[in-house]
């Protein structure tokens, strides 16, 4: 892998000089505008004609009706990169800067989350091929990076967990993503240290889908050893980005995620952007859930689609997915406006220290500057409600709806055509029981309301 090469080769100080290096940005087959590289970190953009008729903003703050920052097209882009395993897999296999958003870009040009996809000039794409059992076994067998495939970068979604995108066919066969077949799929893989995380996800998918809010559509899938035995276990995200149309080709939808919904840059998609150390605690300017209401607020979202974010909120606080930050929310655009995109990435991290020493459970996002996500009282989920707008009666009607509805739905039925081993099941087991606990823990918090409200009045 040290000896492959780049999707286009950018000479040392191209787009640092007199020559700026420039990619069409398109939605499908139709432009949609250039991005420009004044150097390895600016880039500007600029509309075409056409879409500026008959297209739509790519982002609320990149308007068809400009002006158009260089800072709101930087942040955009950025939070379109891959970040963790991905990233530094791209990183040491390309020799390419860490900080250079023009050379990640040019590896992760082809296919981007949501409708765009970027194509430098004289670039090709990248070529398909059917990714079989044996192949993805011998990569997991040691643990090898799964994004590299025929020295080309084939992981093009952002977020930390290992994982790869993947063109799924009628037949059930994946092959690799390409401009002509578009993702369909997220596959994601456990690290050896994260065993568990697999099930965990998959079991949060399930339940949250089961009490009645919108997320993508999640499987467990087996990949065999050459004696037929179940060797490694994997999840299936199936892409809500995507539509699969009855011509058999893929349509794919635009969707900003939290961050760029709030003008963010990807580092910020934590309130406290320089983390939880008391002397810096205090800097919240990172996303927050005051802010992603008032955006939902500001686009005139319905009131279904503001109850599902709050249903999202309690949920996460229930199941104990603390890392529910900026990037785990994401928004459809088109013509008609914005709307709310369906819920993704819920892992019970709390589930998860149990196992893992020193893993970090603080919340991602604040419920009434309250951080810690085992410490959350009446008094907190109150003052989370006024943030943002909703009435008590509101959030206790959704606290009680969603942990009664956890409590009754989170049970091994869940997986009942599902193939599980013992250590499976143990796991499972020990999940819903701590779901269970901080179902009961938050009921008994709302049955407070009316005392901790006495009490502050």
């Amino acid at each position: 892998m040290t000896n492959a090469k780049p999707r286009q080769e950018i000479v040392e100080g191209q787009a640092l000089a007199n020559e700026p290096f420039t990619f069409d940005a398109y939605a499908e087959n139709i432009k949609v505008g250039v991005l420009t590289f004044s150097s390895s970190t600016e880039c500007s953009f600029s509309y075409d004609e056409n879409w500026i008729r008959c297209g739509f903003d790519i982002s609320p703050h990149i308007r068809v009706d400009g002006p158009i920052e260089e800072r709101d097209v930087n942040r955009f882009i950025r939070n379109l990169l891959p970040e963790g395993t991905g990233l530094r897999c791209l990183i040491n296999t390309f020799n390419v800067s860490h900080l250079s958003i023009l050379e990640i870009l040019n590896h992760a040009q082809v296919e981007s989350a949501g409708i765009l996809h970027f194509e430098a000039r004289e670039s090709h794409s990248a070529p398909s091929h059917q990714l079989t059992n044996q192949m993805l076994c011998g990569r997991l067998d040691t643990f090898s990076n799964v994004v590299i495939w025929g020295n080309q970068f084939r992981l093009n979604v952002a977020g930390v967990q290992k994982k790869l995108n993947v063109h799924q066919k009628s037949d059930g066969s994946f092959w690799l993503a390409n401009k002509e077949f578009p993702s369909t799929h997220i596959i994601k893989f456990a690290e050896e240290e994260h065993s568990t995380i697999i099930l965990n996800e998959l079991s949060c998918m399930r339940l949250a889908k089961a009490i009645g809010l919108e997320v993508a559509n999640a499987k467990l899938l087996h990949f065999f050893d050459s004696h037929g035995k179940a060797k490694h276990s994997v999840i299936s995200i199936e892409r809500f980005d995507r539509e699969a149309l009855s011509n058999g080709t893929i349509r794919k939808c635009h969707i900003i995620d939290g961050c760029q919904a709030l003008n963010l840059p990807p580092e910020h998609k934590y309130e406290q952007i320089f983390g939880r150390h008391p002397d810096v605690a205090h800097c919240r300017d990172g996303a927050s859930l005051k802010a992603l209401f008032a955006f939902a607020r500001q686009q005139n979202f319905s009131h279904q689609n503001v109850m599902q974010m709050l249903s999202w909120v309690v949920f996460n606080l229930i199941v104990g997915n603390s890392d529910a930050h900026g990037k785990n929310i994401s928004f459809f655009i088109d013509t008609t406006g914005i709307s709310l995109a369906p819920f993704y990435d819920i892992v019970s991290i709390v589930f998860e220290a149990r196992r893992i020493k020193n893993l970090d459970t603080d919340l991602a996002m604040a419920i009434g500057d309250e951080f810690d996500s085992d410490s959350i009282t009446a008094f907190h989920l109150l003052s989370f409600a006024e943030e943002v707008n909703v009435t008590p009666a509101q959030l206790q009607t959704v606290v009680e709806k969603v942990a009664l509805d956890c409590k009754r739905f989170a049970t091994p039925v869940l997986f009942k055509n599902e193939s599980m081993s013992k250590a499976e099941l143990e796991n499972l087991d020990q999940l819903i029981q701590l779901i269970n606990q901080r179902a009961d823990y938050f009921l008994i918090q709302t049955s407070l309301f009316e005392e901790v409200k006495k009490a502050l009045l």
